[in-house]
């Protein structure tokens, strides 16, 4: 039986980044609509909950959140021109920009959540 091997190329990047990112914004919501079932809990549970979401691995899940959500729109919208427009010439150039936003906003929006980790 013979081996497959595939070559890492950006489109095969950009499908499996979108393909986890994608996941991971399910689970997040998971766990999203789990934690709001503490409002039924009442005030004192809620509060405990909200305290546990200060801490720095939650402050970290929350620039990775940034992260999935931001490459996850912005490659979104790469697809869409692709299918709607046929720019498929053009996709390396428009995921390296979507790629490319998506860490710009990740900075600029991770910035006060990295500060509260490090600071």
């Amino acid at each position: 039986m013979e081996r497959v091997k595939y070559k890492l190329s950006p489109h095969m990047i950009a499908w499996l980044f979108h393909r986890l990112s994608g996941i991971a914004i399910v689970l997040y919501l998971i766990l999203h609509v789990w934690g709001l079932k503490a409002l039924a809990q009442g005030p004192e549970q809620f509060n405990h909950l909200i305290a546990k979401y200060h801490l720095p691995a939650f402050k970290i899940g929350e620039i990775l959140l940034l992260a999935a959500c931001a490459y996850h729109a912005f490659n979104g919208f790469r697809i869409v021109l692709v299918d709607l427009l046929g720019w498929s010439n053009k996709q390396k150039k428009m995921w390296f920009v979507a790629a490319g936003l998506a860490l710009l906003i990740v900075i600029v929006g991770g910035y006060p959540s990295l500060m509260a980790v490090l600071g």
